[in-house]
């Protein structure tokens, strides 16, 4: 298992337990970890919302919204070939 998949399940089961603070601190550390790939970048991101809007917490989660949506339309490797 990959640090971030090991970040990723950690963070999972804090959601889980419904430890919403270590579950977001888990989701982070996975999204430095796995930012260069695109589907574990936004994977990171939905997780992010998850902890965020369970945890009370709306504005983590409307910012990780905003976030997941750059990534995914500006993503470098989305871009048109020229």
């Amino acid at each position: 298992m990959t640090p971030y998949e090991q970040e990723m399940e950690l963070g999972q089961q804090c959601l889980a337990a419904r430890q919403w603070s270590r579950a977001y601190s888990h989701f982070g550390r996975a999204h430095g970890l796995g930012h260069d790939v695109l589907a574990q970048h936004l994977a990171a991101h939905r997780g992010l919302i998850r902890a965020g809007w369970r945890g009370g917490r709306p504005d983590r989660a409307a910012l990780n919204v905003l976030l997941l949506l750059g990534a995914y339309l500006f993503d470098k490797d989305k871009a048109p070939a020229s």
